[in-house]
């Protein structure tokens, strides 16, 4: 003992303060902490089980109302007369029927289930099509992603066949397992986990005061989707407490919703699991992986899944923590006077250092920071003043760099700036050219450096792959009159536009190179006047563009290798850009015959318009 009290009397200052500071913060820590921390450990915990188990039950009656809406919808759906007579009269064989009863069931669809905001998506499931993809209920996310031959004998299918027309709740699966799309699973996307709600329609239905019994050919099954956010958006935020995790569970212990999202579909890792599957509703404390927790739980009636909140219980503490806290902060309070008094015995000693370093300091703040200081003194300003050496010279080493970096930044700007002159030096040489060709009278050529400076600013455009029609169009016009006046009017060009299709969007430079393979390769060897019909319209399935000339056409080899590159890289560029933009039913289609011409069709996908209405007229 008093070889410690030598070493303590003998060593450092800072030693000697912190010795004097742990001493009487222990101490009384120990003293208020224990004694509260016993006293209100128990009372805690009792209130706080009382309280998870209320708010776990109020989520649970929110559930509850959530679904029983979401049953009453189904139940008016499976009662509605326009449903059953449009499947009573369908032809399945008949794709246009088809279609045209896909629209009458999303309407019936958009009646029952459009405003409800839990439900992810719905539709109408058979052996031979998804009725309802595009209806409002899925609209919004563009939800139209069930294979149309992929939900038959799914677990889905089973499930609904075995319920015989009873609601069947599916707990949450991987989308891309359920379906069968291997190329989905290391995939990151909206629909990976849903839960489903199925009922398989038996044909009976209520009209006027009778009931009407139907033999459907093919029973459909009516499929609802939600996301775990039905369950997270009630629970998140209503257990505020740090730590503690909610989920809920069937009755195999399958996680249907988490709040950790990355363990839905697996199996819940929790004591006793099996003994809350046959209870209705509770709260128990649990021991899992070392550590006690509260675990609070509730039933559903309409689903039978279970509700769980798990709490730790050194969460729940966390009152006893602020007393404990604040007794502490009144023992550091009663220690910083006793040590502002040594403090003052001790001031003596360190004046003069503190004082040195003042006046440095303030040199540094007013900006010379070639400030040194001198060390001396004991152990702790020496240190502290080499410290502060260094700092002055990193900082007189970060001024530099910065200033170099403001530099390099301002040479950056001035180049940029440059290269933004270019393109208008060389529209304002293309203008100047111009007029002196009408001066001239050079009429043609005057024509031609005008039609090159619009393909030019339009080619250097700062804009996306999607343009309009109409901006295109006028590129493309450009072209044809430098190339009219190439070939001196040896061919004539006819433009057949709809008017309604000249706002839409299309690729850029999507007819260029196909106008551009007639001027060169259709139009090369003729001998007689040729022709270059340009054409546009819309149809229900798609909006169609064609460009038909007479030239010399092409035999089957030839036209084969077109769209594979090779030699005619533009038109198998286009080809493939409009593919990857719209997919695969999308792109060009040729045909040509020797002697007579060529024929390039190029097919996009509708636009959804008020107009189209019109160009289905048409069609």
């Amino acid at each position: 003992m008093r070889e410690w009290l030598r070493r303590i009397k003998e060593g450092r200052l800072h030693t000697k303060l912190l010795f004097t500071y742990i001493m009487l913060l222990v101490g009384t820590v120990l003293i208020f902490g224990i004694s509260d921390y016993r006293l209100n450990r128990n009372t805690v915990l009792e209130m706080a089980q009382k309280d998870v188990m209320t708010i776990v039950g109020k989520n649970n009656e929110i559930i509850e109302a959530k679904f029983s809406r979401i049953r009453e919808m189904i139940y008016g759906f499976m009662e509605d007369t326009d449903f059953y007579e449009t499947f009573t009269t369908l032809d399945k064989r008949n794709k246009t029927k088809v279609l045209a009863a896909d629209q009458r069931i999303k309407r019936i669809l958009d009646k029952y289930f459009a405003q409800s905001q839990d439900i992810y998506s719905v539709q109408v499931a058979t052996s031979y099509f998804i009725f309802g993809t595009s209806s409002s209920a899925n609209s919004e996310h563009a939800k139209n992603f069930i294979p149309i031959n992929g939900f038959e004998g799914t677990r889905l299918d089973r499930t609904a066949k075995e319920g015989e027309g009873r609601i069947q709740w599916v707990p949450t699966y991987n989308f891309a397992d359920m379906y069968h799309i291997p190329y989905l699973k290391s995939m990151e996307y909206d629909y990976k986990y849903l839960f489903s709600a199925v009922s398989l329609i038996q044909g009976s239905y209520d009209k006027g005061k009778f009931r009407v019994y139907t033999d459907l050919e093919d029973r459909p099954t009516l499929l609802l989707n939600f996301k775990d956010s039905l369950f997270t958006n009630v629970f998140e935020g209503s257990i505020p407490v740090s730590g503690s995790t909610y989920m809920v569970v069937d009755s195999k212990g399958q996680i249907i919703a988490h709040s950790d999202h990355s363990l839905l579909t697996n199996k819940a890792d929790l004591p006793m699991l099996q003994d809350l599957m046959n209870e209705k509703s509770g709260v128990r404390m649990v021991r899992n992986h070392g550590v006690d927790h509260v675990l609070a739980f509730a039933r559903s009636n309409i689903t039978g899944w279970l509700s769980i909140a798990v709490i730790p219980s050194s969460e729940l503490l966390a009152p006893i923590t602020k007393q404990y806290v604040r007794n502490m902060l009144i023992s550091v309070a009663i220690i910083t006077v006793a040590f502002i008094m040594l403090s003052y015995l001790l001031s003596m000693l360190i004046t003069n250092p503190f004082r040195t370093m003042i006046r440095a300091i303030v040199n540094t703040g007013e900006g010379r920071f070639e400030t040194r200081f001198k060390q001396s003194g004991s152990f702790e300003f020496r240190i502290l003043m080499k410290k502060f050496n260094d700092m002055n010279e990193n900082i007189v080493k970060l001024i530099q760099e910065n200033y170099e970096t403001q530099i390099r930044e301002k040479e950056a700007q001035i180049k940029a700036l440059n290269l933004q002159l270019d393109p208008h030096f060389m529209y304002n040489t293309l203008n100047m050219v111009s007029l002196m060709a009408l001066e001239k009278e050079e009429y043609e050529i005057s024509d031609i450096v005008v039609s090159l400076s619009k393909m030019l600013k339009y080619m250097v455009k700062q804009e996306s792959n999607l343009v309009r029609l109409q901006e295109d169009l006028t590129y493309l016009e450009s072209y044809v009159t430098i190339m009219s006046n190439r070939f001196e009017g040896a061919f004539k060009v006819i433009y057949e536009m709809d008017e309604q299709m000249l706002d839409d969007e299309v690729p850029k430079f999507f007819l260029q190179p196909l106008v551009e393979n007639a001027f060169v390769h259709g139009f090369k060897k003729m001998s007689r006047e040729g022709e270059l019909r340009i054409s546009c319209w819309c149809s229900k399935e798609a909006r169609i563009y064609q460009i038909k000339d007479n030239g010399e056409g092409m035999d089957t080899v030839k036209l084969a290798s077109l769209l594979e590159g090779g030699n005619h890289v533009g038109i198998s560029n286009v080809n493939r850009r409009i593919q990857i933009l719209y997919g695969e039913p999308y792109g060009l289609h040729i045909t040509s015959v020797p002697g007579q011409g060529t024929t390039v069709t190029v097919t996009l996908p509708p636009v959804q318009r008020q107009e189209v209405l019109n160009c289905e007229a048409s069609y």
